[in-house]
């Protein structure tokens, strides 16, 4: 697209959206400039955005022997890299299970443990078929060599110029969260690896504990002995409340990560005084003061809740990490305070009241993706995820698949495991 058509639109789109007069907001041409900055063509109006499936068990158990139970993602006894789904203590014989896994599914491994750890067996769980299972050791499969399970990890992605739309590399924030147990059955631990920065802009980020109330949980501890952003040296702005735990404006239940990702990765302001807004980890040629490479920032956070059921609770489609920006151009175009949410949460305002006119920008796009893979790889700086022209009937970049995916949420569901173009990412 031209770029003074480009810039011309985003200044369009500013003006209506930083109006006080919702007469003054032109949905067709904030419709119209989403779509035309959209990758592909046709995108499918329906879309949900959705990878993943939840589901729940109840195991019976009255062998007791049988200490826990797991849902495993493949069988340990004959491949490495099983994910631990689920993980639960037996009570009165029985554990309940609630999971997410990726929609493609179909196979599932039931894991029962001994008090010490030790792996007893599995048995199949062909997902959704049931509803409850029983297993003894009688029933359970085991082999000699056992591949020890980790616990499943899903990865983040965000664009964060809600509700302008960019480059839609999906590279502004990459944040790798991991759900694992300890043998208190009311603890969940969520470890949290921050993995990229691809955006100049600032941001401050948080996860949303989607259906926790604050007065659910007695505690969040952050295993570490400082946060992410230990020393910011400025007011904080976009996360006002102080503490690990936080209370949303519904009641809900937030974990307080950062306030200005380039001070998590870089810890330094320049000769102004300023915190430089270095791009991490979307180049491999770093550019002074323009781009550079760093370890990811990982914390780790127990959550103590009041009760099993509410541990139990917290899964994948209830974990929703989402970035809060101050998206102002200069002081005269002031756009206002967002929050940026992956699709099922799209306009949750957790902290903010940001959607008092959602349906404003209820289109098909997201700003943000759940990705059921631990190790995904995310586009370099500036490549688009992929894009599509209908008119020439071409599609490239690094993942193409997902192209088709866009253009029907009904297939295609595992796109991000087909790399075409390797070079491009990550």
């Amino acid at each position: 697209m031209n770029k003074n058509f480009y810039f011309l639109a985003l200044l369009l789109v500013v003006l209506s959206l930083t109006s006080c007069s919702k007469e003054l907001f032109d949905q067709e041409k904030y419709d119209e400039f989403v779509e035309g900055q959209f990758m592909i063509d046709n995108a499918d109006p329906n879309h949900d955005w959705c990878l993943t499936k939840n589901d729940t068990l109840r195991v019976k158990t009255p062998d007791a022997a049988i200490y826990r139970v797991q849902i495993l993602t493949l069988n340990p006894y004959d491949h490495a890299g099983a994910e631990i789904a689920a993980d639960a203590v037996c009570y009165g014989n029985e554990a309940g299970m609630t999971f997410t896994v990726p929609i493609t599914t179909n196979m599932l491994y039931l894991a029962a443990l001994a008090e010490d750890g030790t792996y007893l067996g599995v048995v199949p769980y062909p997902y959704g078929f049931y509803k409850e299972m029983e297993i003894t050791r009688q029933s359970l499969q085991k082999s000699v060599v056992i591949y020890p399970p980790v616990p499943q990890t899903f990865t983040y992605i965000y664009e964060s110029t809600f509700p302008i739309p960019d480059d839609f590399d999906y590279n502004d924030m990459v944040l790798r969260v991991t759900k694992s147990y300890t043998n208190i059955s009311t603890d969940v631990l969520l470890t949290v690896s921050l993995a990229a920065a691809g955006t100049a802009n600032s941001y401050a980020a948080a996860i949303h504990l989607g259906g926790v109330k604050y007065d659910d949980l007695v505690s969040v501890e952050m295993m570490e002995d400082e946060p992410m952003d230990a020393g910011y040296p400025f007011p904080r702005t976009l996360i006002k409340q102080s503490g690990t735990l936080i209370r949303g404006r519904n009641g809900e239940a937030v974990i307080n990560l950062f306030e200005n990702v380039h001070w998590v990765f870089g810890k330094k302001r320049n000769d102004m005084g300023q915190i430089p807004g270095i791009k991490y980890n979307t180049s491999h040629v770093p550019v002074e003061n323009l781009s550079a490479e760093a370890e990811p920032v990982v914390r780790t956070f127990r959550i103590n809740c009041k009760t099993r059921e509410t541990a139990r609770g917290i899964t994948f489609d209830r974990i929703d990490p989402f970035i809060i920006n101050n998206a102002k151009i200069d002081e005269a175009m002031d756009a206002g305070t967002w929050e940026i949410h992956t699709y099922p949460y799209k306009f949750t305002g957790v902290l903010w009241d940001c959607f008092t006119d959602k349906e404003a920008y209820d289109n098909h796009v997201s700003w943000a993706m759940i990705i059921p893979k631990s190790d995904f790889r995310y586009p370099l700086e500036g490549i688009s995820m992929c894009t599509y022209q209908e008119e020439i009937d071409a599609t490239f970049g690094p993942y193409e698949q997902f192209a088709d995916w866009l253009k029907n949420h009904l297939t295609n569901h595992d796109w991000y495991l087909h790399v075409t173009r390797e070079q491009l990412l990550y």
